[in-house]
């Protein structure tokens, strides 16, 4: 296990979605973990106990400081047409590495 540290941005177009945290040190099996693990705590943090993710994605990577940027929805599901649709929004995710910088 490795710890993790992160900052959380939402991205959205309108200024009342406007969102950014830290998250604390948290520890995880790779960077990928830790941003599954972040994505719910943004999700709960937003939506409370209804909040979901939709997914995670990998959109950057750098080998050479161990960061890594990720982009996910979160929100809540509500019944469709043809199935469930998770109404939320998107957030862009970047962690690295504990003790890596600060």
């Amino acid at each position: 296990m490795q710890r993790f540290h992160s900052e959380v941005v939402t991205l959205s177009a309108r200024k009342a979605d406007d969102d950014r945290f830290t998250v604390v040190p948290i520890e995880a099996a790779d960077a990928m973990s830790a941003a599954q693990r972040i994505a719910e705590i943004a999700a709960r943090r937003r939506y409370s106990d209804d909040g979901s993710v939709g997914y995670v994605q990998p959109v950057q990577w750098s080998a050479a400081n161990a960061d890594a940027w990720y982009r996910a929805t979160i929100g809540i599901q509500h019944p469709a047409n043809d199935g469930i649709v998770l109404k939320g929004v998107t957030i862009s995710i970047h962690v690295w590495p504990a003790g890596e910088r600060s």
